[in-house]
């Protein structure tokens, strides 16, 4: 009986909780209960956590005809619209109940082609993501989306395997972004069955790749660019980008890739980038089966040699950047580039290189730039550009150069930019520039230069409009006279070796 009178005399505390949850129904600490009014009791207070749970207790503010603003009680859901992009942007503060929202007045109609899902919990479960926003947008709008942004979803979502039913009815999406979203685990590999469409996605910044189902990605035979960057890859399973015949972009920026496997053929891949990788190695033939490769970009790596047979099958290479290696120093083996007709650009900046091959650019005709800065070159070979008649802009600044070949820029004779300023040259000679006779820009500031032939611009005499030769040792005056040098011998002048330059336009001798 002792438990009847438990159950039949509220406590002072229930009593008081109660007068403060409703507002309105006070128990006096004199009452007395019988079991049935008791019950009767409870059942009151359930319907009345029903009714407050609501969306009566919900607020719809159309700030303006693009922007409205839903707040009930822990929470608010903001509706924004972006005209020029026909964007509508869903965004969320805590963890919305959606279900609360049903049947609200005054919601925007927007008429939109992209979907903007911000800060919100993804749905789970057996439901569409229709289906989840078909409470606040129209369904028909849903259903024929072009874009969608998932933005960090994954800090409000459930910890769950995403299942292929949050796509289902989204049949027209062709551009997929799940930015921070890709936290939460993606091991379904039929998670993207509903999305035949998809040309773009975006995967950044996801968990490591620890729970990536390796065929994730095989119903989307449609994928032209596939984002992976800020991932944590430790590996690059073959697997995971195989079987997609119209990938033409993979980004892997700011992984933690070590080596990489061969690739499987990807028939129309243009553009890999493996930049803030820490690749020390790479097979020769890891690229052999990307025909179609154009664009490759290996900067900030740990790369300390690149195999002379590595692009032997990339013909179609126009763009190659390797800058910035972390190692002891990159090694470049002779060939490396040879027979690349296609390739336009050579970047390979601060790589710590301290001798490139002779053969470097054998039949590499169409390059217009090259650049070589912020190295360790000490000398270069004579015959280096022989090959480069479309070389256009050529940078060597910032090495240890002391010397240069009086026959270095023979096949190159298109060349508009040099920048050989932050080396050791000492002096200029005739010969050097003999065969530029369109060159419009000449640094040769911070060296050592104090002889400088008489000869030396003779050939730029129409063309260079920029000459900088500041922080150097350059006299044109000896014994208090004008002097000039031609092949090592001392003359005296009357004019300076700038006379002929009739269209510069910017001349820098300061600091001499």
């Amino acid at each position: 009986m002792k438990l009847y009178r438990t159950l039949a005399t509220p406590s002072r505390d229930v009593r008081r909780s109660t007068a403060r949850l409703t507002g309105q129904i006070t128990v006096s600490k004199q009452a007395s209960f019988s079991m049935a009014h008791y019950w009767a009791f409870c059942l009151s207070l359930l319907v009345l956590r029903t009714i407050q749970a609501s969306g009566h207790d919900c607020t719809v503010t159309n700030i303006s005809s693009i922007e409205t603003l839903i707040n009930c009680p822990g929470f608010t859901v903001q509706l924004d619209f972006h005209e020029t992009s026909h964007q509508v942007e869903v965004r969320c503060s805590n963890k919305p109940n959606f279900e609360l929202l049903r049947d609200l007045q005054n919601l925007p109609k927007f008429k939109f082609q992209q979907l903007a899902y911000k800060y919100c919990p993804l749905p789970v479960g057996n439901r569409s993501l229709v289906d989840h926003l078909s409470i606040v947008l129209d369904r028909s709008q849903l259903s024929s989306i072009n874009t969608l942004f998932f933005v960090d979803n994954a800090k409000l979502s459930e910890e769950e395997v995403l299942d292929p039913q949050l796509f289902a009815g989204l049949d027209k999406l062709t551009t997929l972004s799940m930015k921070n979203s890709t936290r939460m685990p993606l091991d379904n590999p039929m998670l993207f069955e509903h999305l035949p469409s998809i040309t773009i996605l975006d995967l950044r910044r996801g968990d490591g790749g620890s729970r990536v189902a390796t065929g994730l990605l095989q119903p989307l035979t449609k994928l032209a660019e596939l984002e992976l960057m800020e991932n944590g890859l430790t590996t690059l399973p073959s697997e995971l980008v195989s079987r997609l015949p119209n990938l033409k972009t993979l980004t892997l920026y700011q992984n933690k890739l070590e080596r990489i496997e061969q690739f499987d053929e990807l028939p129309s891949l243009t553009t890999l980038d493996f930049t803030s990788n820490q690749l020390a190695t790479l097979q020769e033939d890891v690229f052999e089966r990307l025909p179609e490769l154009t664009k490759l970009v290996l900067k900030s790596n740990n790369l300390t040699s690149l195999p002379s047979r590595l692009l032997r099958n990339n013909t179609k290479l126009t763009t190659f950047v390797a800058d910035y290696q972390r190692g002891q120093g990159l090694v470049l083996e002779d060939e490396l580039f040879a027979g690349l007709q296609m390739l336009q650009t050579v970047s390979l900046i601060g790589c710590k290189i301290a001798h490139l091959p002779a053969g470097l650019f054998t039949g590499a005709t169409k390059l217009t730039k090259v650049s070589l800065s912020n190295n360790r070159l000490q000398t270069l070979p004579a015959n280096l550009f022989r090959d480069l008649s479309n070389l256009r802009e050529l940078f060597l600044q910032h090495n240890e150069l002391n010397t240069l070949p009086d026959t270095l820029l023979n096949g190159a004779a298109q060349l508009r930019i040099i920048n050989l300023s932050h080396n050791y040259l000492t002096s200029l000679s005739g010969e050097l520039l003999q065969s530029q006779r369109v060159l419009e820009e000449l640094h040769l500031e911070h060296n050592q230069l104090h002889k400088i032939d008489v000869r030396a611009f003779k050939s730029q005499s129409e063309s260079l409009k920029k000459l900088i030769m500041s922080n150097n040792n350059v006299s044109l005056r000896e014994n208090g006279q004008n002097v000039m040098y031609e092949n090592g011998n001392t003359f005296l002048i009357n004019r300076t070796p700038f006379h002929e330059l009739n269209r510069i336009i910017e001349l820098d001798l300061s600091h001499n």
